[in-house]
């Protein structure tokens, strides 16, 4: 084809690049946040996408995917999985509580499951356990906080305990929550099933996770003849 022919195609493309870029400037003059361009595009992308279909019944959500190195857009590792009444969190990486609570979930309302005790898992788990027995909404726990996880998670959380008494003595001053709902309730597991309540079912297997590390552990999560396979590898 002549690049005589290809004149109209190339002005097509150049109109709509500059309409493009007009509306970036304009968005970029009135706010000065480069965030909202980001926004606007998502907004554009998201509308032309299909639907995804969603189930009331098991419900996974990537609470955080990252590493140790800390990233302000990119948080810790968690999943978080719903099962009718359930509400499981696996791994308790930085800021699980604020992914928590942006879904509107009381953090008092999960148990926690871990997959191995490397601290970019763990980190969290002060945050979820004393925050989550403060007044509601995002608080409220009346029952102990409640802990799996491989052999060492018990001795782990003994010493989290210890470590914030100091802390608890005084809330429970000033405070009107329920004492029992500070207390802590952890137990270490081996392979098998290692929860099941209200139909749900959580299994334990080992996984590889590095040369030195030997007791890391995968999840399954059974529901209502649906499954959720592999947690480590998704945390």
């Amino acid at each position: 084809m002549s690049t005589r022919r290809r004149i109209p195609e190339i002005l097509s493309v150049l109109v709509m690049l500059g309409m493009l870029l007009a509306m970036i400037s304009h968005i970029h003059a009135q706010t000065k946040d480069t965030r909202a361009i980001r926004n606007t595009i998502l907004a554009i992308a998201q509308a032309s996408a299909p639907a995804v279909p969603s189930t009331a019944d098991l419900r996974v959500t990537l609470l955080g995917t990252a590493t140790p190195t800390p990233c302000p857009d990119r948080f810790g590792p968690s999943t978080l999985v719903e099962a009718g009444s359930e509400r499981l969190v696996f791994d308790c990486g930085r800021s699980c509580t604020t992914r928590l609570w942006q879904l509107k979930i009381p953090l008092g309302t999960v148990k926690l499951f871990i997959t191995h005790l490397h601290d970019d898992h763990t980190v969290g788990i002060p945050d979820l356990w004393i925050t989550g027995w403060f007044s509601p909404p995002y608080g409220g726990r009346k029952e102990p906080f409640k802990v799996w996880g491989p052999k060492g998670t018990e001795e782990m959380m003994s010493y989290i305990e210890k470590a914030y008494a100091e802390d608890i003595r005084i809330r429970k001053e000033e405070s009107a929550s329920s004492p029992q709902g500070i207390a802590i309730v952890a137990k270490d597991f081996n392979e098998g099933v290692v929860y099941e309540e209200n139909g749900v079912r959580v299994t334990a297997f080992k996984v590889k996770h590095g040369e030195v590390i030997k007791e890391a552990y995968g999840f399954r999560v059974d529901y209502k003849g649906r499954s959720v396979n592999d947690i480590e590898r998704i945390a």
